[in-house]
């Protein structure tokens, strides 16, 4: 018989992703939850950008990169570049699974770095970006203003009081990452251009 499904109160975020578990939905449930505002009676809530990186980790579990990229036993390297204080919560995923990878973190010097990264987040605008990086198999992760139209693939935003993110799908798909449907059905926007335009 089924946990009884949880609500608001003290624990509910532990109690939740325990219910998600049972039912198999793990990771879909668990990015949900983070998209969700924080209950009042959370004591000590986490900070924006805690939580915009653990937006970032869930949301990993949903794209499929290249087999060449995605083979066992290689880790899954999450790139920074330039100064954010994204960049500090990321450091904390160092060593986290995603799927059979281990998570790596590593702050780059130089965007002619990056061609060896998995994601890599960017808290601003970077005029070499899309030469840089031309189609590589590069997730290119942002929480600065507008990023869409600055090479960013995934754009994380503060909105109502929770973590939102908007995803550019064809971007995605030239630098031959598949995206799940089931991340796609909780982005706030999906840019996505017909095959004719």
């Amino acid at each position: 018989m089924p946990p009884t499904r949880p609500s608001p109160g003290p624990g509910w975020p532990a109690r939740w992703a325990a219910w998600c578990g049972w039912c198999g939905w793990c990771g879909w449930c668990a990015l949900a939850l983070c998209l969700l505002p924080a209950p009042a009676v959370v004591a000590q809530p986490a900070s924006a950008e805690t939580l915009k990186a653990e937006v970032i980790y869930r949301a990993l579990m949903f794209i499929t990169w290249p087999a060449a990229r995605a083979a066992a036993g290689r880790g899954l390297r999450i790139c920074t570049l330039g100064e954010g204080r994204v960049e500090t919560a990321l450091q904390a995923l160092q060593g986290r699974p995603i799927r059979q990878l281990a998570v790596e973190v590593r702050r780059l010097g130089r965007i002619d770095q990056a061609a060896d990264c998995q994601l890599l987040y960017l808290p601003a605008p970077l005029p070499a970006l899309k030469t840089s990086l031309a189609d590589l198999p590069v997730l290119v992760v942002s929480d600065g203003s507008a990023m869409l139209d600055h090479g960013a693939m995934i754009n994380l935003q503060v909105e109502d009081g929770r973590i939102v993110f908007d995803v550019e799908l064809d971007a995605t798909r030239r630098a031959g990452l598949d995206v799940s449907t089931k991340l796609l059905r909780l982005a706030r926007f999906v840019r996505h251009q017909s095959p004719s335009s």
